[in-house]
């Protein structure tokens, strides 16, 4: 069983990705998987056809031409792809670099095989002409033809992976602008296909593009030391093994270690700001087991042998990461403090992990492929196809450069490929994909149009939930319909998806066209106008202690919420889309600026001190002492706090760690208390920051989840850099006690593409005098 693990190490489970000028390693690579000599014969015969049409022709390099499809067809031969879409990638640059027709090469190979070379030239044309212009129609080319057959992008994966291998040919700005392309655009597909091997690829040849300094700045930290990280890894390895084999109802099928790119590496040292040093899975290990039962049983025994790290285990078995990546991940430490990371799946599980959709389209002997079943039972995994269609038909019927038309298809586009993606299941099991922070609303309307406009609320897991719960993968929701529920310009905000906003708008518009506006102008406007009374004397009754908005803000406001006029909000009120209440408070008051603010600060300002005020903190049990929490680390209820006694402005309130209370400060340094009575009615100032690749919608996912936990927002930004898509975000929030800020981290970090979260606290000193 003991391998030659260095070779395993630095290869195993990785695509060779080299250039080839001659037929004999793609024939020796063919032979490992086919055996039929008719259908390695007419692989052969297509490439002999490919040498002679490209006969003359050269790459930028002045190598013959054949170099390239010869090396794309290797690559899906990797893949254990079949004959062909072997012969398709040998003949995808045909029609576009030759004299050859599709009819010629229908005659010659086939129906499907030209249809095949024919969906890749139209993908190939867009991506060379007007890259940024025709960026929608381009991306529409793309998926439009992975909804036909998924072999397409394939096989455009595995030219695309040729050509960054030899992307040095071509000037610098083509080289940053394909680089560029391939890191935002080939490596999102392949992400969503589940291809993780062409995906770490493609992230590397990119990256040493884009970023050549940090690349071989990284490549040479990897390899200082990498034998002995590489004898370490092989001596726990053994272990395993030693200790796995007592136990003989477990077939182990495998154990090898697997390398961290170098891409990977970057995210982690620039997202998390960790030195190459404290990155503990350089190497990890992967056990590969005979069931799924077996992967829980080796898990169990591991825990035994080692010591888990808390909060490093991850179980994508039972929760897949996505619908197409099965596996358990966790994180050890051996009896020397070696911390290392170990992943454990199944045969089926590895295969589908690395090669994706691929996986599907593997070559079984003497199977009758039918390419719109194959297509289905992949549709079924990754939920995209059949939206994709469905889309190009609706906007068939708005003009081909109509603006509305580009927003609707880049709209579908990213929440299906650039947003991270949630996996939830029907009452009978059929799984449903849906972007990270779906609403039940928003699935409603993905599984029927009708079932959407008609819905109050869902079962998720046998308990009810109102139409606006956030979904989360894994979960079972059963729609809850009722005739007399209709949709409402509310539910606008309620929803994510492009699809269901797009569903409520014109049900919305049709709802008004519908009434004949012009014979009840006056009956409406004297509806509106009752309403704006009933508001206004609502509002004076109260004495509400918060501002009410200019005109202007009031404007601003309905804009929020798909109102163009104050008196079409105030007909939804009339009609009971909103209450009196709801209005007053979404639209009417400011409820950042109350009545007692100029007050405060004018108290402030004279420093008037009121002995019987109540304070957040209690200083000894004594009330009436002035106390004024810190700035600098901002503490929260109901963290560990200490007194400290400044000069002239009372007792500044820091947290037992704060190093601006560090030193020789303990002379002035006294015992507080937070005060329940208090705190728990106030909210509390913090700042947290999260680092994160990247991504489309990646602001308003987070927050999102800060929504969803009653979080207040007082500020946000976000820093991304262009060329390794890092970005780090800065969110400044009220809370109420610690516990919901370490409620509101643990969400963070869940949020697809998120790294790390932290509290942000000021390290500097700061007097407190």
């Amino acid at each position: 069983m003991i391998l030659n693990r260095k070779k395993e190490i630095t290869s195993r489970k990785l695509l060779n990705v080299v250039q080839i000028d001659d037929y004999a390693p793609l024939e020796k690579e063919l032979k490992t998987y086919i055996y039929s000599k008719k259908e390695l014969r007419s692989i052969y015969e297509a490439f002999e056809f490919a040498k002679n049409q490209h006969e003359g022709q050269l790459r930028k390099n002045n190598d013959p031409y054949i170099c390239h499809p010869l090396s794309t067809a290797y690559y899906l031969a990797q893949l254990k792809l079949g004959p062909k879409t072997i012969i398709a990638g040998l003949l995808h640059d045909i029609l576009e670099d030759t004299a050859i027709t599709y009819a010629e090469l229908k005659d010659v190979f086939g129906e499907e095989v030209a249809n095949l070379v024919e969906a890749v030239t139209k993908v190939s044309y867009f991506a060379k002409e007007n890259r940024e212009q025709q960026k929608a129609e381009y991306l529409r080319k793309i998926y439009l033809s992975m909804a036909v057959d998924i072999r397409v992008i394939i096989i455009k994966l595995a030219d695309r992976m040729h050509n960054m291998l030899t992307i040095k040919n071509l000037n610098e700005q083509k080289q940053q602008i394909i680089a560029k392309e391939t890191l935002e655009t080939y490596t999102a597909i392949a992400h969503r296909l589940g291809m993780k091997q062409v995906k770490s690829i493609l992230e590397d040849l990119s990256f040493e593009v884009l970023n050549p300094e940090e690349y071989k700045k990284i490549e040479k930290l990897v390899e200082t030391n990498s034998e002995k990280r590489i004898s370490s890894i092989n001596s726990i390895i053994k272990d395993i093994e030693r200790f796995l084999r007592v136990e003989k109802h477990i077939k182990i099928i495998d154990i090898f270690g697997r390398p961290k790119t170098i891409y990977s590496i970057y995210r982690k040292m620039n997202q998390i700001g960790k030195s190459f040093d404290e990155i503990t899975d350089l190497l990890a290990i992967r056990i590969i087991v005979n069931s799924a039962d077996d992967c829980y049983k080796v898990l169990g025994y591991l825990h035994q042998f080692y010591t888990p790290v808390t909060s490093r285990f991850k179980d994508y078995i039972a929760t897949p990461k996505n619908n197409v990546y099965q596996s358990l991940h966790t994180t050890l430490a051996d009896v020397k403090g070696e911390i290392f990371e170990v992943q454990i799946r199944t045969e089926k599980m590895d295969k589908v992990a690395e090669t994706g959709a691929a996986a599907h389209w593997a070559y079984k002997e003497g199977e009758s492929v039918d390419i719109n079943k194959k297509q289905k039972e992949i549709d079924e995994q990754i939920d995209l196809f059949d939206r994709i269609i469905s889309l190009d038909q609706e906007s068939a019927t708005i003009s081909d450069d109509s603006t509305e038309k580009k927003e609707k298809i880049e709209d579908v586009l990213k929440e299906d490929i650039f947003t991270s993606s949630i996996y939830v299941m029907t009452p009978n099991k059929k799984v449903v994909t849906l972007p990270f922070g779906s609403t039940v609303l928003d699935f409603a309307y993905r599984i029927h149009t009708e079932v959407g406009e008609h819905t109050t609320g869902a079962k998720i897991n046998g308990v009810y939930s109102p139409i606006n719960t956030v979904l989360k993968s894994g979960q079972i929701v059963e729609v809850k319909t009722s005739s007399k529920q209709k949709p409402t310009h509310e539910w606008l905000k309620i929803v994510v998806t492009s699809n269901a906003r797009n569903r409520i708008k014109k049900y919305l518009t049709s709802m008004i066209n519908e009434t004949n506006i012009k014979d009840r102008k006056d009956e409406i406007k004297v509806y509106v106008e009752k309403t704006k009374n009933a508001i206004n004397s609502a509002i004076n009754q109260k004495d509400l202690r918060w501002k009410r908005k200019t005109s202007a803000e009031i404007l601003e406001s309905l804009k929020k919420i798909s109102f163009n006029s104050e008196d079409d909000f105030l007909y939804a009120v009339y009609k009971g889309e909103y209450s009196i209440e709801k209005a007053i408070d979404l639209i009417y008051i400011d409820h950042d600026f109350s009545k007692d603010d100029a007050a405060r600060e004018a108290i402030k300002s004279e420093k008037i001190q009121i002995l019987d005020f109540k304070n957040d903190v209690l200083v000894d049990g004594i009330a009436n002492l002035k106390t004024q929490l810190s700035s600098c680390c901002a503490p929260i209820p109901y963290e560990s706090i200490v007194g400290y006694v400044s000069k002239g402005n009372g007792i500044k309130v820091h947290l037992s760690e704060c190093i601006n209370v560090s030193g020789d400060l303990a002379q002035r340094l006294v015992v507080v208390n937070w005060n329940p009575n208090v705190a728990e009615t106030h909210d509390y100032q913090t700042t947290i920051k999260y680092y994160a690749t990247d991504r489309p919608n990646l602001l308003y996912d987070v927050t999102k989840v800060l929504i969803g936990l009653k979080a207040s927002t007082i500020s946000a930004n976000v820093k991304a850099d262009q060329k390794s898509l890092l970005a780090t975000g800065t969110m400044k929030i009220k809370v109420r006690n610690s516990d919901q800020l370490s409620m509101i981290i643990s969400a963070l970090k869940s949020v697809p593409a998120v790294v790390d979260v932290v509290r942000d606290i000021k390290k500097e000193n700061k007097k407190n005098d």
